[in-house]
């Protein structure tokens, strides 16, 4: 038997379960349990883990629904599946289902991991997570491979009357019951909890904590991308009214950094056109340090949460997409206020050389800023923030 412990995101569990279905080993038994449970997690697993079912796996899940951890689209999903699926819920509200065990069991081999990682992008991939993990030999290791799992047994074979087996009838009973939030719901009530409340007109302390950057979860293909929950409509206009300057400078980590060309800062010459907007490209940017980003997926994954629609119109690729993220921008000190920046993403403009595939459009209000400014070759920064209201900032200043 072998034991390694996991910490996340220095070694994120996601990639650890993907080379394991990626080995060839074709599992007897795959179980996965788990508080909360991630449309877009079980997304990126489905077509191994039904890989695996084709050739007779046996797969099960034991999902919670506390806490809205697990939300209906990801119970319809399940069911969907056709595999065996459980869900656990005690109705005594200080009694929250909340382990996360996932084992891989072949007749010569058996890989469990018991940790703090949920089925979500959070859990696998970006939260700071700690999970050990046992490598069994089996036979040889037999002994203590039952040893191990023995605890376990409530989970990995629920029963009594906190289980209940997933079927149709039983996601109507808690929707109507209002036991089950939607993937939206449960996205935005998680970001309104990780913001806080602070009460109106109270004076806020500098935070004692830093920013710091971590992994992205891996980009979902497009084909999985159009499975996901749209959470809000786009809005109409990419343009608002600029707020005044903040009295207190937010946390920030950079995620992206260039000098902007010539075509960047709508400074071209007569009779050439400007793209409009700030291409985003690799320039040599590494995240994390050390590695550097690819470009046709870093900034689809940098925007992944945001809300992506078909951009249709003339001279519009088909796989053309965008939406609308709302950005605080300072150039040359001056802080401009929030405002509605467009991204667009065409995979196809790629074509296989190295080319950028996404872009930041300036917008009618900045195209005309940016060309007074004269912004060619001063410094683009983007970095994440903990500002209430706003998850991006833009920097420009003088190289």
């Amino acid at each position: 038997m072998n034991i390694k412990i996991i910490s996340q995101p220095e070694t994120q569990l996601g990639n650890e379960i993907r080379d394991l279905l990626s080995s060839h080993v074709v599992f007897s038994r795959i179980t996965f349990i788990s508080a909360f449970t991630a449309l877009r997690t079980i997304l990126r697993l489905r077509e191994q883990l039904l890989t695996q079912v084709e050739h007779g796996t046996s797969l099960h899940f034991t999902v919670g629904i506390d806490l809205g951890g697990t939300s209906r689209e990801v119970l319809e999903e399940l069911l969907r599946w056709n595999c065996e699926t459980f869900i656990f819920h005690n109705t005594i509200s200080r009694a929250t289902f909340h382990p996360k065990v996932y084992l891989f069991e072949s007749p010569t081999s058996a890989t469990l991991f018991v940790g703090s990682n949920n089925l979500t992008d959070g859990g696998f991939y970006t939260n700071y997570e700690a999970a050990i993990r046992y490598d069994f030999d089996l036979p040889v290791d037999s002994i203590e491979y039952e040893r191990q799992l023995r605890p376990l047994t409530k989970f990995l074979n629920p029963t009594g009357g906190t289980v209940r087996r997933l079927d149709a009838e039983l996601i109507r009973t808690l929707v109507a019951r209002g036991e089950l939030s939607t993937e939206s719901e449960a996205r935005q009530r998680m970001r309104h909890q990780n913001r806080g409340h602070v009460p109106e007109g109270a004076i806020i302390p500098t935070n004692p904590f830093t920013a710091e950057s971590v992994p992205f979860p891996p980009l979902l293909p497009g084909n999985l991308r159009a499975e996901e929950v749209v959470e809000a409509p786009i809005p109409e206009s990419s343009e608002q009214q600029p707020e005044s300057t903040m009295e207190t400078r937010p946390q920030l980590v950079l995620v992206w950094r260039k000098t902007l060309s010539n075509s960047d800062a709508l400074q071209v010459r007569e009779g050439t056109a400007h793209v409009g907007g700030v291409r985003l490209v690799q320039a040599g940017f590494e995240n994390p340090p050390g590695q550097r980003i690819d470009q046709t997926t870093y900034f689809r994954g940098l925007f992944t949460d945001y809300t992506w629609e078909h951009e249709t119109g003339r001279n519009r690729a088909p796989d053309q997409e965008h939406t609308f993220i709302p950005m605080r921008i300072i150039i040359r000190g001056n802080d401009l206020g929030i405002h509605q920046f467009e991204i667009t993403h065409k995979p196809s403009g790629e074509a296989g050389q190295d080319n950028y595939t996404t872009q930041l459009r300036w917008g009618h209000q900045f195209n005309r800023i940016v060309a007074q400014e004269n912004l060619a070759g001063a410094v683009f920064s983007l970095y994440e923030t903990d500002e209430e209201d706003v998850n991006y900032l833009i920097n420009i200043t003088d190289a």
